[in-house]
């Protein structure tokens, strides 16, 4: 790891602990800022940086924090005042809801305010769907994506997600849908808000992390979360990775909990070499799009489907299976209904052309290369070293 990264670390460790970090590095600010923001972490970086005498001379990124750091108080303000909103709702109409991921997790930081989310990730049962959909736009919201297991409604720049299945499709070679499909019965309520157990709910964000190393990638942020919610309940982390072989991510479950372990000093340290994972987990960004050749993420994913040649990679890419299609938000629309499948291919088309027109470029662009195919085949060796595949 450069020093940069090292440096990020010892400041997530300082926020995790409450101490001080160590002002000896040499860093060079614009990196930092620009590492800290593709985590999601630079108002928590800030937090316990902003004395160092390094950042405070380099007033351009010292400013860049402090906008962000502020900006993450407001937006939390905002957000959590949504979500007791609602919470009132949803309650005084019967409805069952669970807040989680960042809805939830980030109560349990050391400064809830400064643990960022895009969105706010509610669960309800799928029977109460339309119910809720009624009491959402009732309550002044506008409802921008009423497809498949996700309703996105949408309130002065507030976003919420409001699910009725927290994983979709397979994760690695395990089938995840399946096995999380009736979350919102693993939530201990009180009134009509319920919050997940706390071994199940460890479960899932290990899940969640596997799905995003299997797309593009994960971040540090989620081993924080991690963290965060191993030194707040002290769960069995044997326990957890035991009951992690009924999805077939025992052993990606030891290398994340190592990797946890190493860098925050909670969870537990198993006998397993993470040096690959932390370098994909630093390296990489929160989504996995930083330093990354989406190219060979693409060809990796053709070469797990069977598709070895180019020309084939191509055309699945252009034509993916009912299977898949029925699981992208803007394409919902085909779900239960496989004949719609030639309608969702040019809709999809044209959407990308339309929003994903840069996108589409880069992860084309060098699918052909000898040298994407040989990251994405030293890709698919890394995950099966980490048993993700």
């Amino acid at each position: 790891m450069n020093n940069e990264q090292c440096f990020l670390l010892d400041c997530l460790r300082a926020y995790l602990n409450g101490t001080s970090i160590n002002d000896e590095y040499e860093i060079d600010c614009d990196s930092l800022f620009s590492l800290a923001m593709a985590h999601n972490l630079a108002p928590v970086v800030f937090s316990v940086a902003r004395n160092n005498p390094v950042l405070l001379g380099c007033k351009k990124s010292y400013e860049a924090f402090k906008d962000a750091f502020y900006d993450a108080i407001v937006c939390y303000d905002m957000q959590k005042d949504a979500i007791s909103e609602i919470d009132g709702f949803l309650t005084d109409n019967g409805i069952d809801h669970v807040f989680f991921k960042g809805s939830q997790l980030k109560e349990y930081f050391p400064v809830p305010e400064l643990r960022l989310m895009s969105d706010i990730d509610l669960l309800i049962r799928l029977e109460d769907r339309s119910r809720a959909k009624t009491v959402f736009l009732k309550n002044g919201y506008t409802i921008t994506e009423d497809n498949g297991p996700v309703y996105n409604y949408k309130k002065d720049n507030i976003l919420v997600e409001c699910h009725t299945k927290i994983v979709s499709g397979k994760v690695g070679n395990a089938n995840a849908e399946e096995f999380f499909e009736d979350a919102i019965n693993h939530a201990t309520f009180e009134n009509h808000r319920g919050t997940l157990d706390v071994q199940y709910n460890l479960m899932y964000l290990l899940t969640h992390i596997a799905h995003h190393f299997w797309f593009y990638g994960a971040g540090a942020k989620m081993i924080l979360d991690l963290a965060v919610i191993i030194k707040h309940f002290n769960p069995s982390i044997d326990a957890v990775v035991d009951n992690m072989k009924d999805l077939h991510l025992d052993e990606f479950a030891r290398v994340i909990f190592t990797v946890c372990y190493d860098w925050f000093n909670v969870g537990k340290a198993y006998d397993c070499d993470t040096d690959k994972a932390k370098e994909f987990l630093i390296s990489h960004g929160a989504f996995g799009n930083t330093n990354r050749s989406i190219a060979a993420v693409v060809k990796r994913k053709a070469l797990e489907e069977g598709h070895t040649s180019t020309l084939a990679t191509r055309l699945s890419l252009l034509f993916p299976s009912y299977k898949k299609m029925k699981n992208i938000p803007y394409v919902k629309f085909i779900e239960g209904r496989p004949y719609l499948l030639p309608f969702g291919w040019i809709y999809r088309i044209i959407y990308n052309l339309k929003n994903k027109k840069a996108f589409v470029k880069e992860a084309t662009s060098t699918l052909a290369n000898d040298e994407t195919e040989a990251e994405a085949k030293k890709e698919i060796k890394f995950f099966e070293e980490i048993g993700l595949l």
